[in-house]
Parts: C-alpha cells; sequence; structure tokens
C-alpha cells in the first residue's frame, strides 16, 4: 500500500542499493497525465533500464500528499525503483516549483555518481510551454562545470560531459488526449492512477479529486477527446472500447 508521508533515509538507502548497477534512466513521478506516459515509453524502450523519482511538496498539503501516493501506484504497477527528496524548508509561498527542490537532489546524484544516468526524461506535452527542458540546460552546466572544476564551460571536460545525463522528451509532440489513448492501449485501468487535481478531498486513507477545477475539467475533456478519436492506420481502427 503506498505511504502517505516521505521515505526516511533508510527507506531511500534500500531503494539505492537495491537498483540494477546499469540503470541508466531518471523519470520524475509527479502522478500526473504526463510522467505516466513518460513511464509507459520507458518501460517499453529496450534502451532505458528505469528508475523514478518523487519531489514531494509539503507546501502543496493534501495535494502534495496526493500526488505522492499517486506517484507509488504508477511506480509500483511497473515495478519500478521509486526514490523521493523533499524540502522541509519553510516558504511564504504556497508551492515552490519542483525545478527548484527536486533537481538538487538529482543533481547530488548525479554529482554524486552514484548510478550512471544516461538520460533524465522531461515530462511534457505539445500544449506545454517547455520550460523544463530550457531550464534543465542551466542545471547541466551548473554539474559539467562542476565536475570539471572550471569556473566557465570553456574548460568543460569531456568526462564531465558524458556523466551528466541528456535530457530526453520522447513524447513533447503529442497532446494531452493522445497521451492519454497511448496509456489506455497500454492498459486503460492506468487511467485510474493517474492524479491532476490541486484540491483533493480525504477518503480514508486515499483522496478523491474535487471533479470541479481546472484541471480535473481538463483532465476529463482530453480523455473525452481521447474516446472520440479515430486511429489512423490504413484501414481506420476506432478504439473507443479501449476507454469504457
Amino acid at each position: 500500500m503506498a505511504k502517505i508521508r516521505p521515505h526516511t533515509f533508510e527507506d531511500q538507502k534500500r531503494v539505492y542499493d537495491s537498483l540494477d548497477p546499469l540503470t541508466n534512466t531518471y523519470i520524475p513521478l509527479s502522478g500526473g497525465t504526463e510522467s505516466l506516459a513518460n513511464l509507459v515509453y520507458c518501460d517499453y524502450d529496450p534502451d532505458c533500464i528505469n528508475m523514478g523519482g518523487h519531489w514531494f511538496m509539503p507546501q502543496a498539503g493534501h495535494f502534495g500528499e496526493a500526488m505522492w501516493i499517486y506517484s507509488q501506484k504508477q511506480a509500483e504497477y511497473f515495478n519500478l525503483p521509486l526514490t523521493e527528496a523533499h524540502s522541509t524548508v519553510p516558504v511564504n509561498r504556497q508551492v515552490v516549483s519542483p525545478i527548484i527542490t527536486g533537481l538538487s537532489s538529482v543533481m547530488e546524484l548525479i554529482v554524486g555518481q552514484h548510478v550512471p544516468l544516461k538520460w533524465f526524461i522531461v515530462s511534457g506535452s505539445a500544449e506545454d510551454d517547455m520550460r523544463w527542458r530550457l531550464q534543465f540546460r542551466e542545471y547541466r552546466k551548473i554539474m559539467a562545470n562542476y565536475l570539471s572544476d572550471c569556473l566557465d564551460s570553456s574548460g568543460v571536460e569531456l568526462s564531465a560531459l558524458v556523466t551528466v545525463p541528456e535530457i530526453r522528451n520522447p513524447l513533447e509532440f503529442l497532446t494531452k488526449a493522445e497521451l492519454i489513448a497511448l496509456i489506455a492501449r497500454k492498459d486503460k485501468e492506468l487511467l485510474d492512477l493517474i492524479w491532476t487535481c490541486p484540491y483533493p478531498k480525504k477518503k480514508g486513507p486515499d483522496y478523491i479529486p474535487c471533479r470541479r477545477c481546472n484541471k480535473c475539467s481538463e483532465l476529463e475533456n482530453a480523455k473525452k477527446l481521447a474516446q472520440d478519436a479515430v486511429f489512423r492506420y490504413q484501414e481506420g481502427k476506432r478504439f473507443l472500447s479501449a476507454l469504457r
């Protein structure tokens, strides 16, 4: 059963110690549509030996806990080793972006060379603004310069460049509805493991979405678009049954 609270240091150490030594792909999991679609993709790609990472946001309250629970559910479905990082620093803003809180732990993992990562998977779709890809460039630069012990990248070492993982956004050209369709074709039950609602309602040890907010509407609209779609094989093939 998924844990509501984050991993302890001992929990984390067990996950890291159990990783395949050839692990080369880091997949951030938020419990949402895009990260789940990336997980479906990376599970299929034979070149990817995967580990997951969730960046817990205690400032987000129940929303943060729901994302953590559903990230664990997604990881459990794929038998994916899942690590977790979180910040206990109090902030004035309700939520500090994971691009700040989470990537510090990824940088520590990469610079510490505990895992020989080759790829860092970026979650996104054709409807996103791609800020992840742009922002992570600077993090790669910091890590490469640090590992090269240089003040700017004119002195960067090849050994550092191959240590810092490349950014992959394999599904960036697909819309959210198309990602939903991709997930459903893998297993329609996976659609029950998506979490996007920032206003969750507590139900026992789990959460249920409010079904009224913009994020809930966005997800339901994407499912409807996917349900109405027609695959454009040469002969044409409907897949409504996959979503019912």
